[in-house]
Formats: C-alpha cells, sequence, structure tokens
C-alpha cells in the first residue's frame, strides 16, 4: 500500500461516488463494509513499515488495567518493587513478585462526533461522513488485532453507546449506528433544528463506561468551544489510551481564489459573512486565522502527550491513511 494520491478531479470525484453509489452527503453500509477487505493491506504496511519507538497508534506501554496478572515468582534484581505482592511475601517469608501478560481483547472505542458543523463538505465527502469510514476502517482493524471493538456515537440529539464487543458481530453493531445517527443528524441539520455541540458531554460518559487500558479513537472536527472538551480527555488520557483524529475540508483551512465579479457569502444559517475572494488581503487573513485555530488544536493535543493525526473531507480514505492509522 502506498502514498500515492489521485489527483482530485472532476472526473475522479463522479467516478468515485458512483462506485460507491454515494451522494458524499449519506452514509451507507456498503462504503463501510469496503474496509474490511483493506485490513490486510493494513497489516502489510504495518510489517513493512514499523512505526519508530513508541510513536505508533498502539503503545505497548499500559494504563491501569491493560495487563492481566499471570502469576507469581521469587523477586528478582531489578524487578519493579511496585510489582511486589506483600501478602505473598508475608506468607512464605521470601519477596514474591507478580507477572502480568498483555490482556487479550483489550477493549477499544470509536468515539464520533457527528455534531451540526460536521456536517458540511466542499468537494468529496461531508466530514461527518468522512468520520463514519474512518471509524469503520479504525474498527475493523480492532478486531483483526483480536480486540473489542464499541462506540459512542454522538450528535445534536445525544449519544448512543456500543458495548464492545469481539468480532464481526462488534463491527457490524458498530456501522449499523453509524449510518442511522449520521442520517439522523444529517437530517436534523438540513431541518436547521440548532443545537449545542454535545461532544464533551459524551466524553463525560466515556469516563464512566471505558474501563482503564482501553484504547479510545476520538474523531472530530474539534470545532466546540467548551472548555469542557479539554477536562474530560485529561481524565481520560489518564487511564486510557488516546488516539485523536481531526477530519477538516479544504474550504475551512483557506478561501479559493474564483474569479467572479460578486463576492462568496457563506452561512451557518444563521449568520452569513460575506468574503470578496479576489481580494488577496481578505484570503491570507482568513487562512491565517484558520491556521491559528488549527495550530491551537495541535498544541491541546500535544500538552495531553498525544499527537492529532489529519484527514481531509477532500480525497478518500484510503489515499491518505498510510502511517497515520497504523
Amino acid at each position: 500500500m502506498s502514498a500515492r494520491r489521485t489527483p482530485l478531479t472532476p472526473e475522479f470525484i463522479t467516478q468515485w461516488l458512483n462506485t460507491w453509489r454515494s451522494d458524499g452527503v449519506h452514509v451507507s453500509s456498503h462504503e463501510l463494509m469496503y474496509y474490511r477487505s483493506k485490513v490486510n493491506a493494513f497489516q502489510r504496511f504495518r510489517r513493512l513499515h514499523p512505526p519508530p519507538g513508541p510513536s505508533g497508534a498502539l503503545l505497548s506501554k499500559f494504563k491501569g488495567r491493560g495487563m492481566e496478572f499471570d502469576e507469581f515468582r521469587h523477586y528478582q534484581a531489578g524487578d519493579d518493587i511496585r510489582a511486589i505482592d506483600w501478602r505473598v511475601t508475608a506468607r512464605t517469608g521470601t519477596p514474591h513478585t507478580k507477572l502480568f501478560r498483555e490482556e487479550r481483547e483489550r477493549p477499544v472505542f470509536v468515539v464520533v462526533d457527528l455534531s451540526d458543523s460536521m456536517q458540511f463538505g466542499s468537494q468529496l465527502l461531508f466530514k461527518s461522513v468522512q468520520a463514519c469510514h474512518l471509524a469503520a476502517s479504525l474498527a475493523w482493524l480492532a478486531v483483526a488485532r483480536g480486540d473489542r471493538i464499541g462506540a459512542v456515537i454522538t450528535s445534536q440529539y445525544g449519544h448512543v453507546e456500543i458495548k464492545p464487543q469481539a468480532r464481526h458481530h462488534g463491527v457490524m453493531q458498530v456501522i449499523h449506528h453509524l449510518v442511522e445517527q449520521q442520517q439522523l443528524a444529517l437530517s436534523g441539520w438540513q431541518q436547521q433544528h440548532r443545537h449545542q455541540n454535545v461532544f464533551a458531554q459524551a466524553l463525560e460518559r466515556l469516563q464512566q463506561i471505558a474501563r482503564p487500558g482501553s484504547i479510545i479513537y476520538l474523531i472530530s472536527d474539534w470545532m466546540s468551544d467548551d472548555p469542557a472538551l479539554w477536562r474530560h480527555c485529561l481524565a481520560l488520557q489518564r487511564h486510557c489510551q488516546l488516539v485523536p483524529f481531526t477530519i477538516s475540508d479544504p474550504l475551512e483551512l483557506a478561501l479559493p481564489k474564483v474569479n467572479v465579479n460578486s463576492p462568496l457569502a457563506m452561512t451557518d444559517g444563521e449568520q452569513q459573512v460575506v468574503f470578496d475572494t479576489n481580494n488577496k488581503h481578505q484570503r491570507h487573513a482568513y487562512a491565517h486565522s484558520q491556521q491559528q485555530r488549527l495550530h491551537a488544536t495541535l498544541k491541546q493535543w500535544q500538552q495531553l502527550g498525544c499527537s492529532l493525526r489529519l484527514f481531509s473531507t477532500a480525497d478518500a480514505l484510503e489515499n491518505q491513511w498510510p502511517g497515520e492509522l497504523l
């Protein structure tokens, strides 16, 4: 699997959408089932390009109950004194330490933000559709490793929880709810039912249901200005392994230069902003402010000890993922 990117031309977009029988706005189950066929390519890429040190998506250092007790043995020089079992030591009269092995079927959650800001896309896909594609690919990878996959999917209507389950059945449950919730969220956005971003509330709930040592994939555009969002991420990061992703659209990063006489109007349904795309100063000011926002999000994750992975709505997921998912 290579990192080659297919040029994004109108012909490519039309062909890609026709292949998926998709409009790029509504996600469907057959789109998400596709990533099952890509598991072997992922694993082959991992073997050929092992991540340097601990910078890969999966770390060997477990937090909390990421390890299962295996057996006792006599304490040896160099053993971690925190692993000494003092009850066995007192009973036998000689120091004993606990041995652990990596837990099998580690619980994995994909947490997907389908709030109003995710119902946007200017080229190939809506952000909410790309988020579902990414969540499905991560789910197939998780069960291929032998982990149990669950999900928390949030929209303006609240959130749904899928308990971690093993093998094919677990992924199918996630896919079913991704399709259902994306279409429900999209319908609410189209009807202009305005609600607050409740992603932070879903993360608060996740603190109660994610056992220590879980892997948590977080997929959002991180547009929420709720400060509670980062407090909940910090609380989760103490006991779980967080792997954050951001979904962005090219129009959110830079204004296009359009040779038209009339200005470009942009609205979120409540407020409208007008840009003169022929005005170089306005285009630079817009791009600068958006880069500052992205930099602030990257910095927030760096402070939490995590690396934010970026995905665009303007290209097929498989043209972007080498080195990002693994």
